[in-house]
């Protein structure tokens, strides 16, 4: 007996519940052609305080129907209830009845959740009429031309004109190329050297206190005569590895002290920030150069017994 009186209590507030929200669907017309938009209108009242979500309509699997848009809830206040309003957008892709099926509308009182269902609409879809009328052939209307129509053979004329002077730029260039080039005039290594001591001397560069740069540039020049006049690597070795080469060349081991000393003390300023006496700067480009001309590579005529003279 409790448990009939429980249930009867619970149909009775779900009545309640669904008494106090309603919902109803309209359209414009009951015919449209295929193809075409129809609008439907979505009509819900209820009561203050229960809060409707939002619709989904749904179609039948294989409908004709399909909804394309909707509107946002137009709401209207009316005491304690309000009306709200929206419409759907839909169209049809096939003659004959259709049926716009019933929407389901949610809502929410409180913590429980409630559904009300809208009626269904049948909607007859027609066909187009065929017109079987057909139009006379008009003539064809001429244009009168702008320049706008002369833009496609402007820009041909543009084209042909570029390639052309890239065709006898190619030629004249060309044509420089088949010229002889001047012969590569020969320097010997100790006129450069001696040649790039010269302009670093002309520099002053320790006179102006850059002993570090001075002596730097200076090792290098000899460093770099070095290298075309034996044949050693001397740009990247240490100053031992260096003469450890020159002996495997037949390098006169008299200059060996004077190139050794040439070579370390530039190595003291450079990495032990050394500062030899005043007069040394000077002294070192005189031993440097004295080097340079006692090691130079000296020609001598072909009939000669001797090629070179080699210190």
């Amino acid at each position: 007996m409790r448990l009939i009186f429980i249930v009867a209590i619970s149909v009775f507030l779900a009545k309640t519940t669904a008494a106090q929200v309603s919902a109803k669907t309209t359209v414009d017309s009951t015919h449209m052609l295929i193809g075409d938009q129809m609008r439907l209108h979505v009509e819900v009242s209820q009561q203050n305080g229960i809060v409707v979500q939002p619709i989904r309509p749904r179609v039948d699997e294989g409908s004709a129907l399909e909804f394309l848009a909707e509107t946002r809830w137009d709401t209207l206040k009316g005491g304690n209830s309000l009306l709200l309003r929206k419409d759907l957008l839909f169209t049809a892709w096939d003659s004959g009845y259709q049926r716009v099926p019933p929407i389901s509308v949610v809502f929410q009182e409180g913590k429980k959740l409630d559904s009300v269902r809208t009626n269904d609409i049948p909607i007859f879809v027609e066909l187009p009429t065929a017109d079987s009328t057909l139009a006379d052939i008009k003539p064809i209307i001429l244009e009168p031309a702008t320049w706008k129509d002369y833009l496609p053979h402007i820009g041909t004329l543009v084209a042909l004109l570029i390639l052309a002077v890239l065709y006898f730029a190619t030629r004249k260039n060309r044509k420089k190329e088949d010229l002889p080039q001047p012969p590569t005039v020969f320097i010997p290594p100790h006129e450069q050297a001696l040649q790039q001591l010269k302009t670093l001397k002309d520099q002053k560069l320790w006179q102006r206190g850059e002993l570090k740069s001075y002596h730097s540039e200076l090792t290098h020049i000899v460093r770099e005569y070095l290298e075309k006049r034996y044949a050693v690597q001397a740009l990247e070795q240490t100053t031992d590895e260096i003469l450890q080469q020159l002996k495997q060349t037949g390098f006169d081991s008299s200059l060996s002290e004077k190139l050794t000393t040439l070579l370390q003390t530039a190595d003291l300023v450079k990495f032990a920030k050394a500062e030899p006496p005043a007069d040394y700067h000077d002294r070192a480009m005189s031993d440097a150069e004295a080097f340079v001309r006692e090691t130079k590579l000296v020609l001598v005529s072909p009939d000669s017994t001797d090629q070179t003279d080699a210190q």
